[in-house]
């Protein structure tokens, strides 16, 4: 392994040569070694263009595995997810993401559209606890499209809960109907506040129920007003609305989300998403 090491160092670029460094340290259980050599050769490719090899990031998240590193974990599982996604590495990604430090429990609604999208939503319970969540949000027709997505995936509707499921069903239900005859005067009520939060909670509210056209400017119009009591929040919600409609604006809101309580995190993840979607 020495005299691969001292290849590199004197400037030596043989591809070959570097796998067989890596092959070296990792079978001998340098995983700090090959670790650091792997990620060397994925950021050369990225920078050059080039897509990095999946062998290479899975083996990567071996060696991390190995080492219990959770910085390299979520290097390669970030980059498997943009250039090789698969559902196992998003529900990996999005639970590591959940159980950081100061993540808060407000984002969980958000963390959930972002498993549904990537298709990493699966169980009855999740369908449920989201379809509940975005009730409770005001997302009336959100909710009806998570719990229909459920039944149509023949998640909900099923097995010994398949009542409780029904019950929901009729309760959204009745919640968009109810949330539709009120509309128009919620509406007039948040463009006459003084800030701009009821806008961009009701605009997010009508992207995320499918009428980007109408929910996106509302949004904008909220930010735009000031006095938000959670500024990072509306910004993350912009991101994702633009995300949903497809407007290439969405990765610069996206990177202009900050916040160490997951606003941050949760808005990276939706840009990698986005790439891929893109």
């Amino acid at each position: 392994m020495q005299w691969g090491q001292r290849y590199f160092k004197e400037g030596g670029t043989n591809p070959a040569i570097r796998t067989l460094l890596i092959q070296s340290q990792y079978l001998s259980g340098d995983f700090a070694g090959a670790a650091r050599e792997l990620t060397t050769e994925i950021q050369a490719a990225e920078k050059s263009g080039a897509v990095p090899a999946q062998d290479r990031l899975n083996l990567l998240l071996n060696a991390a595995a190995q080492m219990k590193d959770p910085s390299s974990t979520v290097f390669a599982l970030e980059r498997l997810v943009t250039y090789y996604p698969k559902k196992e590495y998003w529900v990996d990604l999005l639970s590591r993401m959940q159980r950081k430090p100061g993540f808060s429990d407000r984002l969980v609604l958000d963390t959930y559209r972002l498993s549904l999208a990537t298709g990493s939503l699966s169980s009855a319970a999740d369908y449920m606890e989201m379809g509940q969540l975005a009730l409770q949000a005001g997302h009336e027709d959100e909710a009806k499209q998570v719990v229909d997505k459920g039944f149509a995936a023949g998640v909900l509707g099923t097995g010994a809960e398949a009542e409780r499921h029904k019950r929901l069903r009729d309760l959204v239900a009745r919640k968009v109907a109810e949330a539709k005859a009120g509309r128009a005067a919620e509406e007039a009520e948040a463009k006459a506040a003084k800030d701009g939060n009821a806008l961009v909670k009701l605009g997010f509210a009508r992207a995320m129920g499918g009428d980007s056209a109408g929910g996106l400017p509302m949004i904008q119009q909220g930010i735009a007003k000031g006095g938000l009591k959670r500024p990072e929040d509306a910004k993350l919600h912009l991101g994702i609305a633009q995300v949903i409609a497809g407007d290439a604006k969405a990765q610069a809101t996206l990177r202009s989300v900050s916040g160490n309580d997951g606003t941050a995190d949760l808005a990276r993840l939706w840009s990698l998403y986005a790439k891929r979607r893109g």
